[in-house]
């Protein structure tokens, strides 16, 4: 434990790339469900705080990529339900997802998107972390070796093929349409209804055996919450190298 920082430094310092698997090879995929088949009423959705605006799965990360550039985009973004096949997502902080959007949204055009629930804590630690290039392959950099991928089946973006769960879907052109909130914030205190864009549903890939993965945001104490326990140490990381860059040992 003692030594974490330095070994985040290590694998930052050797980047790695993906690979993409075959379909059959790829465990998230061996359950799956279209059309008439999804239901997302039937999944561990719940309300994780007293006044929450809803029942969430917050442990979603998000996979997208900017149709412009083709850049590949990978966030952590909370879901609230709203119907059989409808998330709400929140993305009303700056964000490179928020910007990819908004061309889309200008355009008329959906932008493909998809969830993974239950990954390793290292992807979703990437995915709170900002980057240039593929940000895709920050999840395999921090893993220590190449990652395993897979391509969705109803769109066209690649995720970990040993996630728990993928929701495949777009991100309606409708743009912030939606009350999204309120919701219990790391910081101890509840974060306001605001307008969102929706999440359609097109599939839904998991394991047989799926584990529900859970994230706690909020609550009275900080060192309690994952959101807070997971960006520490490449927060502190970076500490470091600033420090160690301006001549302090």
């Amino acid at each position: 434990e003692e030594k974490m920082r330095e070994e985040y430094a290590r694998r930052v310092a050797n980047p790695q790339k993906p690979f993409e698997v075959p379909s059959a090879e790829a465990p998230v995929h061996e359950v799956v469900e279209t059309g008439a088949q999804i239901d997302l009423t039937r999944l561990p959705f719940h309300v994780q705080h007293e006044y929450d605006g809803g029942p969430y799965i917050t442990s979603g990360i998000d996979f997208t990529r900017d149709p412009l550039t083709g850049r590949s985009n990978v966030g952590a973004r909370r879901m609230m339900l709203r119907g059989r096949d409808k998330v709400g997502i929140n993305l009303t902080a700056p964000s490179d997802l928020r910007e990819i959007y908004l061309g889309c949204v200008a355009r008329g055009e959906r932008l493909p998107c998809s969830f993974a629930v239950g990954v390793h804590p290292l992807y979703t630690m990437a995915a709170g972390s900002r980057s240039i290039g593929q940000e895709i392959d920050g999840m395999a950099t921090l893993r220590g070796e190449p990652l395993p991928v897979v391509k969705c089946l109803t769109n066209d973006l690649l995720v970990p093929a040993d996630a728990e769960m993928i929701f495949e879907g777009y991100l309606d052109e409708r743009g912030y349409i939606d009350n999204e909130g309120p919701y219990g914030e790391y910081m101890g205190y509840y974060g306001a209804i605001h307008m969102d864009p929706v999440f359609t549903c097109t599939a839904i890939t998991m394991r047989k055996d799926m584990l529900n993965h859970t994230v706690l945001h909020g609550g009275p104490e900080i060192r309690r919450n994952d959101a807070s326990l997971i960006g520490s140490l490449s927060s502190e990381a970076r500490v470091w190298h600033t420090l160690k860059a301006a001549g302090f040992d």
